[in-house]
Formats: C-alpha cells, structure tokens, sequence
C-alpha cells in the first residue's frame, strides 16, 4: 500500500513537472516576437547548412539561398512576404523561390518581420464627432501628427458619458494612429533587413531584384520612391497586394508606386484584400498619368495562390526579366 502510494505520488510530480515546462514554454513563445519565434522555428526545423544567418543590427536571422543553376547568374532575387507571413503559408511568395535556379537566379528567401496592428477595435464614437474623426483621418500623413491622431481618439472615448454610439471600426479609423508609429518602426527594420541580405550577398554579379507582398511591398515601394541610397541598388521591384492598413496612407499608394524610379511589376488577382482592391485601379492610372517609364500590371487569373500559380508567377517574372532584356 504504501509503495502504491509512493509511485502516486512520484507520477504527479513528474507530471507537474511536465506540466509546468510546458506552460513555461508557452509562456516563451507567447512573449517572443514573430521575428524570434520564426527565426527559432526555421533553426530548430532545418540543418544548419540549409540556412545563413546574417546579423541584422543586434540579431542574427536565417535566410535560405538557392544559387543559380545556370553558368552565368543573371543575379539575385529577393524574396520577403507580408508582415507576419509564415514562410509555409500558401499565398506565400516564398514558393517561388525553387523556380527561378533553373533559369539563372539566385534566389534568398528572407523570412517575414514581425508587425503588431490595431485592427477591428470596438470604440465609443460621439454621432456628431464621427465626421471630423473621418475627415482627420483623411487628413495628409505630413500635416496630421500621430500624437494628435491619439489626442483626437482620447478625447471622442472621453465623450462617452455624452451619449455615445458605440460603431465597428478598423485601422483606418483614427485608432490607427498607433498603428501608424508601428509603421515606421516597420520601416525601419525593413530598410535593415534589406541592407544586410544585400551586403551578404554583394559578391554575387548580376541585377537585383526584390519580390514581396501586402504591408512590406508598399514598406518597399516608399523606399524606392524616397530614393533611399540603399534602394539604389535594386534593379526592379515585383509586388503583389500592396497595401496600408491605414486609409491616409493607402490612399497616396498609387502616387508612391508611380514615382518609383524602377521598372515595377504589380500583381493583383482577385484574392487580394480589399485594401489593396481598394488601390489596384488608381496604381495602374497613376503610373499611366505620372509617366512612369516602365510599369505593368499583370492579373493572376484563377484559384487563390498556391504552387500552380507560384509556377505562374515565376513564368511572369521570367518574362518580365526578358521584356527588360536581363
């Protein structure tokens, strides 16, 4: 009986123990950003020889190379998907990567960075107050300041006690402003990222190209058109479903996209959300109107992203390439 009672108790404990690791690891993961938590992942799932860890500012993060299969490499293509994208994600671009070797590319897949967003937040708005908080957001990004976007939310939540309806709104409303630092942080570690993918792999010759998606192709796409001395180096930008999160911004993306000093392909399909649906017209008028010298929008006809169209995708990047003469 008493033995009974003491292999009892010894199973609870290890079971405790277990328990407790678990919630601690959970815990972990939990507090770990996306950027950590995928660069944990790729490390844990991979041999170290299937990936190169490059430092990017004070961290070290994973990229995959696929070299050229050809004799002479044409050059490089970047690949990065949309903020939070998982690498193994269908609609990620980073499927294309296994189809450009045998045609001369060396491809990098850089893993998605971590951004956190406001979104579908349920806010008090003052009925009378609703349109001047529509017309702030509208409001140009250079003349509206973040903190008083913030000031102007406080003050309609403050006004609950007046009567106040209580409506669904998303990050393009004035809530967003938050989002909007959260951008710019965004930006930021983007423009880093690129930097050391880039200077990792200056010794290979050739074009260089970057392919990417939703929030980081518009992140990208303002860099290019702010002339950024690092963006000097990328030869033509291939985006698909570029968007802002934030009505304000989205809206002045056909203008950014149009003032790129690069040839750029837009891919749009029908599966792309409703906030770079939003943009799709004006970005194909806007290049038209601007003069862009080399834009071409090309349409992804059929089901959602998947490795068919990844092939197609890679068929519409080959012959973009060839009308550049690369």
């Amino acid at each position: 009986m008493l033995t009974t009672l003491k292999h009892a108790i010894a199973s609870f404990l290890v079971g405790f123990v277990l328990l407790s690791s678990m919630l601690s690891l959970s815990v972990a993961a939990q507090s770990a950003s996306f950027t950590e938590v995928t660069s944990a992942d790729m490390q844990y799932q991979l041999h170290s020889d299937q990936f190169t860890l490059i430092d990017v500012g004070d961290n070290k993060v994973p990229i995959l190379i696929s070299l050229s299969e050809q004799p002479i490499t044409k050059g490089v293509v970047l690949i990065i998907g949309d903020a939070n994208m998982p690498l193994g994600r269908q609609d990620s671009l980073s499927h294309v990567a296994k189809y450009l070797p045998s045609i001369g590319w060396t491809t990098v897949v850089m893993p998605s960075l971590g951004l956190s967003l406001v979104s579908n937040m349920v806010v008090p708005i003052e009925s009378s107050d609703a349109q001047v908080i529509n017309d702030t957001q509208e409001a140009n990004a250079d003349d509206v300041t973040i903190a008083a976007a913030e000031q102007a939310l406080k003050n309609s939540i403050s006004e609950k006690s007046k009567g106040t309806v209580t409506h669904s709104i998303n990050s393009s409303s004035a809530v967003s402003a938050a989002s909007e630092a959260a951008l710019i942080v965004y930006s930021q570690e983007v423009e880093a990222y690129l930097a050391a993918t880039l200077t990792h792999m200056r010794t290979t010759m050739g074009h260089r190209i970057v392919v990417t998606q939703g929030i980081t192709a518009a992140t990208i796409a303002k860099l290019v058109s702010d002339r950024d001395t690092l963006m000097q180096q990328i030869d033509t930008l291939v985006i698909n479903n570029p968007y802002w999160p934030i009505r304000k911004l989205n809206n002045k993306l056909p203008m950014i996209i149009a003032q790129t000093p690069i040839p750029v392909l837009d891919l749009v399909s029908q599966w792309d959300n409703s906030w770079s649906k939003q943009t799709e017209r004006k970005r194909r008028i806007k290049a038209r109107t601007e003069l862009k010298e080399v834009y071409r929008q090309a349409d992804i006809i059929g089901q959602p992203l998947d490795q068919i169209q990844m092939q197609y995708i890679a068929r519409q990047i080959k012959g973009w390439t060839t009308y550049l003469g690369w």
